[in-house]
């Protein structure tokens, strides 16, 4: 079993950050299955960073809220603990991340590991030679250690869904070119013109739903937002409509009318993707949530694809639904 440990070294921001692998023993003995629910995340503290500044700043990387819910819901569900508890009970965690002092480092680190004592793990350890350094560090790599955390859990549950899925999603995406494994729950199917649309049709609450529609691409620029919501809402009302007739999905509008956008370019399974979160609301009516969108470019058949998945779920939380179906959205590929 191949392991890698990946050391990310810089001095502020804007720095090159340098990479180093090392493939470790293929003769290891097999290891656990990872534990934890799909958003959780242990923080491991030395006693000297308790209720320390250090331990403020973490705060605001692990604490806050969580981008494109259109609610307030923590972008973590977060353990905090202390060194000692560690080995016995809490190694097997599969998001973890670890802050060191030590005054022999010249300048603060940051290193990343895989799968050291289950898998799938991750585990980020953040070293400084002062709680100054320290926090001065994680400040400004703030948004690289949520992005590294957020993309190895849904990875995770990625791989999860390649193993249990909605066959009759999978069966109907097929049929249109594609392949994709989403949440098993997610079993009926609406499919239009180079459109599908699935749904758990739990009646009301905690419903997720998972959207692909495709189109002719012209050389236009994907990252084109204003281009985007006018696709997405051309597609949503023909394909999504409410109960009555003037009642369809559009994506909500905020101050002087703009759409309420979250966009954002990720490298997803080594290629290259456009990420739009963003809130949806039925025009006329009263439903609404958080949608993400990754859009990419099928070149070979020169078409715009789109992979969205969105919940309704007044009633409860959106992190955990959204992320489940967003999950699935990054085991889209092409049949072959």
């Amino acid at each position: 079993m191949n392991k890698f440990f990946l050391s990310i070294l810089g001095k502020g921001v804007g720095m090159a950050f340098s990479i180093l692998l090392v493939a470790c023993s293929e003769d290891k003995p097999r290891l656990a299955e990872s534990k934890g629910q799909p958003a959780e995340l242990l923080v491991v503290l030395p006693a000297n960073l308790l209720n320390t500044d250090v331990a403020d700043t973490l705060q605001t990387i692990v604490d806050c809220d969580a981008p494109g819910l259109g609610s307030s819901e923590r972008i973590f569900r977060t353990m905090t603990i202390g060194e000692a508890g560690y080995e016995k009970v809490y190694k097997l965690m599969h998001s973890q991340l670890h802050l060191e002092i030590d005054p022999s480092q010249k300048e603060p680190a940051m290193g990343v590991a895989y799968d050291v004592y289950a898998t799938p793990q991750l585990q980020i350890m953040v070293r400084g030679a002062s709680q100054e350094a320290l926090g001065r560090y994680l400040s400004q790599h703030r948004e690289r250690i949520q992005r590294l955390l957020l993309d190895f859990q849904l990875d995770r549950y990625a791989r999860l869904l390649e193993k249990k899925y909605s066959k009759k999603v999978r069966d109907d995406l097929r049929k249109m070119g594609y392949d994709v494994c989403v949440p098993p729950d997610i079993a009926s199917t609406k499919p239009g013109k180079d459109f599908l649309w699935s749904s758990s049709n739990r009646g009301g609450d905690k419903d997720i739903n998972f959207v692909f529609y495709s189109y002719p691409w012209q050389g236009e620029d994907i990252a084109d937002t204003a281009l985007f919501v006018r696709k997405r809402d051309s597609v949503m009302q023909k394909n999504i409509p409410g109960s009555q007739p003037d009642q369809w999905m559009i994506t909500t509008r905020g101050e002087q009318g703009l759409p309420v956008l979250w966009p954002a370019f990720r490298k997803i399974g080594g290629k290259p993707q456009f990420e739009i979160r963003g809130l949806w609301e039925m025009k006329n009516g009263f439903m609404g949530g958080p949608f993400v969108s990754l859009v990419t470019v099928d070149s070979a058949a020169s078409r715009v694809v789109v992979a969205e998945g969105f919940v309704f779920s007044p009633n409860s939380s959106k992190r955990d639904l959204l992320r489940s179906v967003e999950a699935g959205l990054r085991t889209l590929k092409k049949v072959k």
